[in-house]
């Protein structure tokens, strides 16, 4: 198994600040705390794509690889077009990773509560999936959110999908091999936008992004 974790918004809505290098308590910027928690899941060959704000993320993710913490497979690759949508980013990862995995993770890094443990559940329920489950996505409330899993079948056919195309549009198109984890937390639904964003994840959850 492998691993994406998006990083190539602009954060237009957040001032055009790279939401990933919001820093928690411990002084750690929000995508080393991802890092971690991938470690701490298992999964070592994880890619992170870049976009917008490529220069200064790229400057943590070279000190976070020298990091024991950090995936030992750790690399990142730009999206030369992160307007063009997810998609497009989740493709650049795709193309980046080893091709003999045989299931791909996809988390985000402007998810500010997702842990190890979340993580963790996410493939504990991929490993006890239906036969036919080609995607599984945890919801909360409905709300689909992430990490997400998917295997060769859905990659492959990411990577033969249009630029503006994205898993959404997938998951849409095949609703019988989608499976749903289904959570009493708002963790895997809950990241980072605007400002109030920031607000209610201090009041609702007492943690504090500076």
């Amino acid at each position: 198994m492998g691993a994406v974790l998006m990083a190539a918004g602009a954060g237009r809505r957040m001032g055009y600040r790279p939401k990933s290098l919001l820093r928690r308590e411990d002084g750690k910027p929000l995508i080393a705390h991802h890092l971690r928690a991938l470690v701490a899941a298992g999964l070592s060959d994880v890619v992170v794509v870049l976009g917008h704000h490529a220069d200064r993320i790229g400057e943590v993710l070279q000190q976070e690889k020298q990091a024991a913490a950090s995936p030992s497979g750790l690399q990142w690759v730009l999206n030369l077009n992160p307007d063009d949508g997810p998609g497009s980013s989740l493709r650049c990862a795709l193309a980046a990773l080893p091709a003999d995995l045989d299931a791909v993770l996809v988390t985000l890094a402007d998810q500010p509560l997702i842990t190890a443990a979340d993580m963790l559940s996410v493939l504990t329920a991929w490993r006890a999936r239906a036969p036919g489950t080609a995607l599984l996505v945890p919801r909360f409330q409905g709300q689909p959110g992430h990490p997400l899993m998917f295997d060769t079948r859905v990659r492959r056919d990411l990577m033969a999908q249009p630029v503006e195309a994205g898993l959404r549009d997938w998951r849409r198109a095949h609703p019988a091999q989608v499976a749903w984890l289904d959570a009493n937390h708002p963790r895997y639904t809950f990241d980072i936008d605007t400002e109030a964003d920031l607000a209610r994840l201090a009041a609702e959850h007492g943690v504090v992004l500076r």
